[in-house]
């Protein structure tokens, strides 16, 4: 019997494999003049697995491997085809039950039933373990071929396609904006792979808004989209009718200090050099580096929304249901009119509550000029 591909062979001894009851494993191959010139193809409990001594504390291992010397050993004849050089039969141990083969390792594959029903559900919402029930109930568990977790292992290799693919989709959308208009701007950074890790865009109308809106900015890196492990981080304002305004989005990989400072340097581009005079952001250290470097005369401002939001979770339980310390908290950051109030209600607040050991309070009193309504128009007069 001959072979002309080693898949061939790979695949005659595993179907051999599943009607008898084991599992299949590759072994060792040796190449002449770039070419494979003999392989084996071993019973997946050949050997002894080699292990380390385990501690008391460590999960102990179920051994799988007996020292089983079934396998074929196939050679490359003169005309190029494989043949069975050498074939064990014998196994020093039993053989799985017939309604057992089903599970073997190396007789798993995921069926392109199983493929379409994975497919069909991720684009309904539904997760991969949704997937593999259903397949279950519809299928039985004997005939779905494979386990949950080479469902999943699938499902990683074809995600990884799709983003790939989504993202060339992506570029060429923007590439139709920009020819349909050329007031549209986009720019990427793709890494040595050729992978996407960095865009930004700004149509003509978002352009023109930040020509008259821009300059207050907000800047909100917090969105992160779990299918491309992405971070979407939109650029907004506020306009002569205190309505929200769109001035540019990106998606970038990573809250790097290199991948802020390279959005920032883009989104100038994109509005003509023009700075803003202000920008809120929440609180990053690398994006305060970025912005130190890039926009340094800009005005940075923190987030109030997502410090307050923080407050319950550092001041503790007992706090949180005290209605006189959110109300006088709440007064003290909101209706301070000048600094000398703020600083008096905030020393009143800490030392009312017993809140002198609070380190997370403490700084953020140390910041309070970058975020206390207070000190705000201190820094707009200063840069008017």
């Amino acid at each position: 019997m001959t072979f002309g591909t080693l898949d061939e062979v790979e695949e005659f001894y595993k179907t051999y494999a599943h009607k008898c009851g084991f599992s299949v494993r590759i072994g060792g191959q040796g190449k002449r003049n770039d070419m494979v010139d003999h392989k084996r193809f071993l019973c997946s409990r050949e050997g002894f697995t080699r292990r380390r001594a385990e501690s008391n504390n460590q999960k102990k291992h179920f051994e799988t491997r007996c020292g089983c010397n079934a396998r074929i050993y196939v050679k490359l004849s003169q005309d190029n085809k494989y043949y069975i050089a050498s074939f064990v039969e014998e196994h020093n141990h039993s053989l799985v039950s017939p309604d057992k083969i089903p599970f073997l390792r190396s007789n798993q594959s995921v069926s392109e039933r199983g493929k379409t029903t994975l497919f069909t559900c991720h684009k309904a919402s539904i997760g991969t373990l949704q997937a593999y029930r259903l397949l279950q109930v519809s299928d039985g568990f004997d005939n779905i071929g494979c386990m949950k977790r080479d469902l999943q292992n699938y499902y990683r290799g074809l995600r990884e396609k799709i983003k790939n693919a989504d993202a060339q989709l992506f570029v060429a959308q923007m590439e139709r904006k920009k020819e349909a208009n050329s007031a549209f701007f986009y720019d990427l950074v793709v890494d040595e792979h050729g992978k996407l890790v960095s865009m930004f865009w700004a149509d003509a109308t978002s352009r023109k808004n930040y020509s008259h809106f821009g300059d207050l900015v907000s800047f909100d890196a917090t969105y992160s989209t779990n299918q491309y492990n992405m971070i979407f981080a939109p650029f907004t304002g506020v306009n002569h009718h205190m309505k929200s305004v769109f001035f540019g989005a990106a998606f970038i990989a990573n809250e790097k200090i290199e991948s802020y400072e390279w959005l920032f340097r883009t989104s100038l581009s994109a509005m003509g050099g023009k700075a803003p005079r202000s920008i809120i952001t929440y609180e990053d250290a690398s994006m305060k580096s970025a912005i130190r470097t890039i926009l340094p005369h800009t005005i940075h401002r923190l987030c109030m929304w997502h410090i307050m939001e923080k407050v319950p979770e550092k001041v503790g339980p007992p706090l949180n249901h005290e209605k006189d310390f959110w109300a006088a908290l709440n007064n003290c950051v909101w209706g301070s009119e000048t600094r000398e109030e703020f600083e008096m209600r905030w020393n009143e607040i800490i030392v009312a509550y017993g809140l002198q050991s609070n380190d997370w309070l403490a700084n953020k009193y140390q910041i309070r000029e970058s975020w206390i309504p207070a000190f705000l128009w201190i820094y707009l007069l200063q840069g008017s």
